[in-house]
C-alpha cells in the first residue's frame, strides 16, 4: 500500500479540483457509523447527505451508545442500512481507518539533512511499533524540515495499519460494492476537515465512545498524536454504578443533560471525573512540543459526539487555558441555509467522515 493510501494527504490543503462527481466518507467507530456523501456542483463541493447509525441494537440488542464489536456480517449489515436509511447514492467511497486498528507515532532520527534515511526508517520503526512489522502494512513521511528546530534531528511520522483491520475493512467494502476504495487513518480525515490557511496551527482533541485522542497540528500538518483510554461510553457506565439505573436510562441521561436538570450537577461531576487523567496527560504533552519548538499553538477545536456535553468546550478551554470551540467542518461545504443550526450542532461528530470524503476533491 502506497504513502497516499496510510498518510493520504499529508500536507493538508483545501479542496479544489474535483476527482469525481460524487463520494461518500464513512467512519465506523466503536458506537456507530457515521457517512457524509458529497457532490462536485459546477465546482462547487455541496453535501447532498449524511447519516448515523447507533450500533448497539446490532449486538445482541445493547442499547443506544454501547461500545461494540460486531461479527463481519452483522456490520455489513449496519453498513447497508446506514447508506440506505441515508440515501446515499455515491458509487464512490473513502474509508476512515479508527486508530484503534492503527498505530501513528513521531519518530526523531539523528541524521544530516542530505542522508537517505529511507533504510532506516523501517529498522528504527521496530522499536516503536508495538507488533511484529510483518504483521502491519507501515509507511511513513518526514515532518516538514522548516519545522525542525534541532539540528541534526530529522522526525519521521510513522503510520501503520494491522493487515488483518485493513483486510476486513476492505472485504467490508467491497461487499457493498465499493470497490478498491481508498482508506487512511481517522486523524488524517480529521485534520483534512478542520485545516484552513487562516488557522493551519491547531489543537484537535477527539472524545470518542472509549478513547479520547489529541492531535497537534502544525502547518497542517500530524506533529503528536496521543490516545488516552476516556469516552463517552465509560462516562455512561461510571454513571450506572455512580447514580444508579439501566446503561440505557444514564445514556439517555446523559444526552440530555442540561442545567436545568436537577441531576446535572451529579452527572457533570462524573464526566469530568471521566477524563481528569486524558487531560493531565495530554497538557504534558502539548507543554513539552510548544518548548521544544519555541511556539505557543493558538487554540484547541474539538471533534467527536462526547463534545457535546454541555459546557464541556468552556472546562477545556479552563483546564489548556486557550480558546476551545466546537469543530465546524462543514464551513468547508454548501448546504441549505436552513440547515445552518442543525451543521453547527453536528460538525463535531462528523468531522472523520467529512474529512473522508473531502480526500476525493483535493
Amino acid at each position: 500500500m502506497a504513502l497516499s493510501d496510510i498518510l493520504a494527504s499529508f500536507a493538508t490543503k483545501p479542496a479544489t479540483t474535483a476527482t469525481t462527481n460524487r463520494v461518500v466518507g464513512i467512519d465506523i467507530g466503536s458506537s456507530s457509523i457515521k457517512v457524509v456523501e458529497l457532490q462536485d456542483r459546477e465546482g462547487v463541493i455541496t453535501l447532498t447527505t449524511y447519516g448515523e447509525l447507533e450500533l448497539g441494537p446490532y449486538s445482541e440488542e445493547k442499547p443506544v451508545g454501547t461500545a461494540v464489536v460486531l461479527s463481519p456480517q452483522i456490520e455489513r449489515q449496519a453498513l447497508v442500512d446506514i447508506l440506505r436509511e441515508s440515501a446515499v447514492k455515491a458509487k464512490q467511497s473513502v474509508f476512515a481507518m479508527p486508530l484503534s486498528s492503527s498505530f501513528v507515532t513521531v519518530m526523531s532520527l539523528m541524521a544530516p539533512p542530505e542522508e537517505d534515511i529511507s533504510p532506516r526508517v523501517r529498522v528504527e520503526a521496530r522499536k516503536y511499533i508495538p507488533v511484529p512489522i510483518a504483521e502491519v502494512t507501515l509507511d511513513w513521511a518526514e515532518v516538514d524540515q522548516g519545522l525542525r528546530t534541532d539540528a541534526g534531528t530529522r522526525e519521521v511520522l510513522l503510520a501503520a495499519i494491522q493487515n488483518e483491520a485493513l483486510k476486513r475493512f476492505t472485504t467490508l467494502m467491497e461487499t457493498v460494492e465499493f470497490a478498491n476504495p481508498p482508506i487512511e487513518i481517522e486523524c488524517f480525515s480529521a485534520i483534512r476537515s478542520l485545516y484552513t490557511d487562516e488557522t493551519p496551527d491547531t489543537i484537535i482533541i477527539d472524545i470518542g465512545a472509549v478513547s479520547t485522542k489529541l492531535y497537534i497540528v502544525r502547518a497542517g500538518l500530524l506533529q503528536r498524536m496521543y490516545r488516552v483510554r476516556a469516552g463517552g461510553t465509560l462516562v455512561t457506565e461510571k454513571m450506572v454504578t455512580e447514580i444508579g439505573g439501566t446503561f440505557a436510562e444514564m445514556e439517555t441521561l446523559k444526552r440530555s443533560a442540561t442545567h436545568e436538570n436537577p441531576q446535572f450537577s451529579a452527572v457533570q461531576k462524573i464526566h469530568a471525573a471521566s477524563y481528569d487523567r486524558a487531560f493531565k496527560e495530554f497538557y504534558q504533552v502539548i507543554n513539552e512540543y510548544e518548548s521544544k519548538v519555541g511556539i505557543s499553538l493558538p487554540n484547541i477545536q474539538l471533534i467527536g459526539g462526547g463534545a457535546l456535553f454541555p459546557g464541556f468546550a468552556t472546562n477545556i478551554a479552563t483546564t489548556f487555558n486557550r480558546p476551545t470551540t466546537l469543530a465546524q467542518p462543514f464551513n468547508k461545504v454548501a448546504y441549505p441555509a436552513f440547515m445552518e443550526d442543525t451543521m453547527k450542532m453536528i460538525g463535531s461528530s462528523f468531522t472523520v467522515a467529512l474529512g473522508a470524503a473531502l480526500r476525493q476533491f483535493e
